[in-house]
């Protein structure tokens, strides 16, 4: 933020907490959002809330304004998403200096209408600041504050209010400006991910929290037997996901039974098959290999549609390691969650079509009746050759042979793309190789843990 000295209404950590949206999410808009709400609180308690209105009805104490613009914000990036970043052709919010080009709204009839409502209550042309403002005003600020001032303070207000009008006003302003002079960087590229910033600011309200408790502490805490806070975690797995599945903070929504049923893919991971027993032996690889090995055995002939529940529910139990133990994986998540969360899946299913469509008694005479080479490995596709034919060039993983060409004549062809790895068994058809039977069918992340 460009002021120096502000104080904050919202911690990184609240906000995040508060969003609904996992962490792994957070974009350039949510940051846009975040960074408003205490840009606007600041403004409103060192510019408005000044000593001539301080008797007035709408005066609000230090909370209330945080949970006034906590609303009127999340009202905010409600419209943008659904209005300014979606099909509007306008553009308001990314050109606020601009003027309105008729011309672009021809296939437009619902805009063209509104314009053509809003220019006949105005003298000259219509400019896209004019629209916003008024669509902010309408849409955004005065609904946000006749609702808090209702269901929270119990005061009612008229629209046409003046008080109320003047104080709509000034936020409109105030978000105009932000936008104007902060915004547009954020506001350009919307959807584009900011964990980044997110965790740049996280870790620097970590570090000055860190700092005041230490400071806040007797220097004789060691004599008393006091224990810093990570020396109370239990680093034992079932005790850590026995923690996190009854912290209130990452399990606010969902029924615990639920949670416990994503989260326990993971948890069997972890303890059964990386035999891990502490959480601090977590690391990198295990998780990748889990999201591409483990889950890939784990959901044959299984919905697939679940693979999302676990997605989030592994986001919640990353972002509950770093805040409780100091195991910062969640960029790798997102590392491997943007990779997989398409292509898991996709093969999931591709492998479950594959076995629905398999004949095993056909599979044994064709095998017992050739005399071809036979073989059994793991092949990556570097081509789709043929969708006709229904042929792919591979190459094996483990001895680098280039140039075989498979025929696959299951239905599941038409979901494999360059790069995934099949553990199949294979057969020579005079010259030409034939998938006999597939075991599994990886995503590419799993190469490293099958060669």
């Amino acid at each position: 933020m460009s002021e120096h000295h502000q104080k904050t209404f919202i911690s990184v950590r609240e906000f995040i907490e508060s969003w609904d949206k996992e962490f792994y999410e957070f974009n350039n808009l949510d940051f846009f959002i975040f960074l408003l709400i205490n840009h606007l609180g600041n403004q409103l308690e060192k510019r408005f809330f000044i000593e001539h209105r301080r008797q007035s009805r709408l005066n609000l104490d230090f909370d209330q304004i945080g949970t006034v613009c906590f609303n009127l914000c999340d009202s905010l990036e409600y419209f943008l998403e659904e209005n300014c970043f979606r099909s509007c052709p306008i553009n308001c919010v990314r050109d606020l200096e601009g003027t309105i080009d008729k011309s672009q709204l021809q296939a437009n009839e619902k805009i063209k209408r509104k314009l053509e409502l809003i220019q006949s209550f105005m003298v000259g042309n219509l400019d896209k600041e004019q629209c916003l403002r008024l669509d902010l005003m309408n849409h955004v600020i005065l609904d946000s504050l006749l609702q808090f001032y209702s269901e929270e303070l119990n005061i009612e207000f008229e629209e046409n209010d003046l008080i109320l009008l003047e104080l709509a006003e000034f936020v409109e302003n105030v978000i105009l400006e932000f936008i104007r002079f902060e915004g547009q960087p954020l506001l350009h590229k919307p959807t584009e991910l900011a964990i980044d910033y997110f965790e740049e600011l996280l870790q620097s309200e970590e570090e000055d929290k860190t700092k005041n408790e230490w400071n806040e502490k007797s220097l004789d805490w060691r004599d008393k037997g006091e224990k810093l806070e990570w020396e109370k975690n239990p680093e034992n797995i079932d005790e850590v996901f026995f923690h996190f599945l009854n912290d209130e903070h990452y399990n606010p929504q969902i029924s615990q039974q639920t949670l416990a049923h994503d989260i326990d893919y993971l948890s069997r991971y972890l303890l059964d098959y990386a035999k891990l027993e502490k959480i601090s032996d977590f690391k990198e690889n295990h998780l990748a290999e889990f999201l591409s090995v483990w889950l890939t055995r784990e959901f044959i002939l299984s919905d697939v549609r679940q693979i999302s529940h676990i997605f989030r529910a592994t986001a919640r139990f990353i972002t509950f390691l770093f805040h409780h133990y100091q195991i910062n994986l969640r960029k790798e998540f997102l590392k491997y969650y943007d990779v997989l969360k398409m292509d898991l899946p996709r093969v999931i299913q591709a492998t479950n079509t594959f076995i629905s469509e398999y004949n095993l008694f056909e599979t044994i005479i064709t095998a017992n009746q050739e005399s071809g080479e036979h073989k059994v490995g793991f092949y990556e596709i570097t081509d789709i050759r043929n969708r006709v034919d229904r042929t792919i060039e591979v190459r094996n993983v483990y001895d680098y042979e280039n140039n075989l060409i498979f025929k696959l004549e299951s239905s599941a062809f038409f979901r494999l793309r360059i790069g995934d790895i099949l553990h199949a068994s294979i057969i020579r058809h005079a010259q030409e190789w034939e998938i006999l039977e597939i075991q599994f069918i990886y995503p590419n992340l799993a190469i490293s843990f099958i060669v």
